[in-house]
């Protein structure tokens, strides 16, 4: 510490003040230009701090004095013209400022004013900036020490991250030797860090098949290459192998240069086994769901052959019903007694209740089995519409309902499944007179959209309606929406099931709109382009329907032969005795070799064959027929229960000419020996 007499040698302009900002002390140059700088003296009685960037709000006292130490003090004296430019040094023990410094640089004739000599600051300014350049070396390394500590600090912390990652994570020099070792690889590989540092990663921890691999990786890296990420397996110290992903990243010094690598990985050990057993998996599930395909074959077959089954069983003796029926009612067997006629065709409206009621079933089973084809052809919409409105005219007739149609005469056709169209048509129209009230109308409406390509059929009527909360289940299978126990309206909900799963296989969608007590509306909504109309055929269900009309002539033994080959006795006395009252003679065959020795002996103008039978069944007995130049052109029609698609197709192509499903539409099959024989009645 210097003495008072070197200080005030040095800088004899200096002074101290006290921590109240009072003078402490003065050097002599400025005792002798200021008289009223004394000891004990306020600060501000003998200087004026010149507040160059002082806040308003800021006062020139302690505090302000350490905030600012690294600044040069411009102080006016209040007594004289004499500036000074000042350096503060803060002096401890007690708490001191003291202010050294020289005068402000004055003209010669300034300083003559004041009484200061040359000597009084020769070096005092050079002094001055070689302090403040001491003290901002002094922050400098002060700032440098704090900020080492920082970074050793961030180091430390990054540090302690990277060895408790959960990541396995190695660093490694230019060379390929671990400088990095973290917990997740001691832990995967069993070998602690102080073994695995300064050992060359590559040949040392990696196996033998990846460490060309991975040490081309690394030099990858060092280079400053991008690098992909690699998969390899890792040595452990029990012998075992980890496998692991790892990407690879250039490890930098201070400088920003390239010294090494460091890499990150995971591990997929039990990624790995999974893909090794992947494929035996894959092999095995395969297999499960080869054997589940083929139970589920087998139980569509036994679906299948269920259905085939109940429908033989169930249309074998509805044929009979009734046909039978039929018959009595046009008195093939006689005239009925008084009364009879009412019950004896309710029974015949009966069994045509339940034979609609099985087809419904049996459409909606097959239809969800996928075993429905669609026939397409084009089809008049006008002959559709008149067909399906014949077809429940006598219900209408019953409750005195008006049946009315209203055709877009600008679809005049439509390609469709024909027969399916009309069973659409028929459940929605059958709907309709079932759930109008006597004396109520039903209209059939037809209505193309060009734009959308779309063909709307329409059924409105003036029925109870349907609230919009029941309008949801309406196509719901076996759902009806009178549900109590004694209802009102008979039926098993199939039919507007089978109206949209129908309206869908052909591209389209079924809406309904409804008000309750004012009636309701059903479209069918079909994809349309206009066609060509198609020309009416003689053999058309209407025309046929007519031939029901005609009156049966008396039964005859003579006439042109037909055999009529069926192992079910009241099928072949149905067909048999209706055949006979419109004048044929009719020969009856149990079984197909019946049938064939039948032929050879009666010589028949057309032979009618159940596909089921004992012994040998229909088909059989069709293909040996054909193969016989006498019986190769004989006309057939073959006859079963059964309602599969490709029945039709194995009739057809085993040689039969038609084929008809049973019950036996009477009427139509006597048309159609008409044609196939070449006369339109016997």
């Amino acid at each position: 510490m210097l003495s008072a007499n070197h200080l005030d040698s040095m800088f004899p302009f200096h002074f101290t003040v006290d921590g109240e900002m009072r003078i402490v002390s003065a050097g002599s140059a400025l005792r002798r230009i200021c008289p009223n700088v004394t000891d004990g003296a306020e600060f501000s009685r003998c200087f004026t701090f010149l507040r160059f960037g002082m806040l308003p709000t800021e006062t020139f006292d302690g505090q302000y004095i350490l905030k600012q130490r690294s600044t040069l003090f411009i102080f006016a004296a209040t007594c004289s013209a004499l500036v000074l430019r000042m350096q503060v040094l803060v002096l401890e023990n007690p708490t001191r400022y003291c202010f050294i410094g020289s005068p402000w640089v004055r003209t010669p004739a300034e300083m003559r004013a004041l009484n200061i000599v040359l000597n009084d600051f020769a070096l005092h300014d050079a002094t001055v900036d070689l302090l403040q350049l001491v003290q901002s070396t002094d922050r400098a390394i002060e700032d440098a020490r704090r900020l080492t500590s920082k970074f050793e600090v961030q180091r430390n912390d990054l540090e302690q991250l990277i060895d408790t990652a959960n990541a396995p994570i190695v660093g490694v020099d230019a060379a390929g030797c671990v400088l990095v070792w973290n917990q997740s690889m001691a832990r995967i590989t069993g070998i602690e860090k102080h073994d695995a540092l300064k050992t060359h990663f590559a040949s040392k921890h990696v196996s033998e098949a990846c460490a060309q691999s991975v040490e081309s990786m690394i030099a990858s890296a060092v280079r400053g290459e991008l690098t992909p990420v690699l998969e390899f397996e890792l040595n452990t110290k029990c012998g075992d192998r980890r496998l692991v992903i790892c990407s690879v990243s250039p490890r930098h010094d201070a400088a920003g240069g390239v010294v090494g690598a460091i890499l990150v990985g995971q591990d997929i050990t039990e990624l790995g086994e999974y893909r090794s057993t992947l494929e035996q998996r894959v092999e095995q599930r395969t297999a499960q769901l080869s054997q589940a395909n083929a139970e589920l074959s087998r139980a569509m077959r036994s679906k299948d052959d269920f259905l085939s089954a109940m429908s033989h069983e169930l249309r074998t003796p509805l044929t009979a019903v009734i046909g039978l029926s039929e018959l009595l009612v046009e008195g093939v067997y006689g005239p009925l007694g008084t009364g009879q006629t009412k019950p004896i065709a309710t029974i015949a409206e009966s069994g045509q209740h339940l034979l609609s009621l099985i087809n419904d079933l049996l459409d909606v089973a097959k239809i969800g089995a996928g075993k429905v084809e669609l026939n397409w052809g084009d089809a008049e919409v006008r002959e559709v519409c008149d067909a399906s409105l014949r077809l429940v005219a006598q219900m209408a007739q019953k409750k005195h309902q008006v049946l009315s149609t209203r055709l877009d005469a600008a679809a005049p056709s439509i390609r469709v499944d024909e027969r399916r169209l009309k069973q659409i048509l028929v459940n929605l129209l059958s709907n309709a007179v079932k759930f109008t009230p006597d004396s109520g109308s039903i209209t059939l409406e037809t209505h193309a959209d060009m734009d959308a390509g779309t063909l709307t059929f329409a059924v409105h009527d003036t029925g109870i309606g349907i609230a919009d909360e029941d309008i949801t289940r309406l196509f719901t299978p076996f759902t009806q929406l009178d549900s109590r126990l004694a209802r009102q309206y008979a039926g098993t909900g199939l039919g507007l099931t089978l109206v949209m799963l129908l309206t869908e296989q052909h591209g389209g969608h079924v809406s309904v709109t409804s008000q309750v007590g004012k009636g309701s509306t059903f479209s069918a909504v079909l994809p349309w382009h206009p066609t060509a109309p198609r020309a009416s055929s003689p053999a058309s269900d209407e025309a046929r329907a007519d031939v029901k009309g005609a009156t049966p002539p008396a039964l005859s033994d003579t006439g042109p032969v037909i055999i009529n080959a069926d192992d079910s006795e009241s099928c072949r006395m149905t067909i048999g005795d209706f055949l006979r009252g419109h004048g044929y003679r009719v020969v009856d065959a149990h079984n197909g070799a019946e049938a064939i020795a039948a032929v050879f002996e009666h010589h028949p103008v057309l032979v009618l064959m159940d596909l089921q039978m004992p012994q040998m069944d229909g088909l059989s007995a069709i293909r040996l027929l054909r193969s016989n130049a006498v019986s190769a052109d004989l006309p057939l029609i073959a006859l079963t229960s059964r309602r599969l698609a490709d029945d039709r197709a194995q009739c057809l192509a085993a040689g039969a000419d038609e084929f008809m499903s049973k019950p036996v539409n009477l009427p139509q099959l006597l048309a159609t020996i008409g044609r196939l024989t070449g006369a339109n009645s016997a």
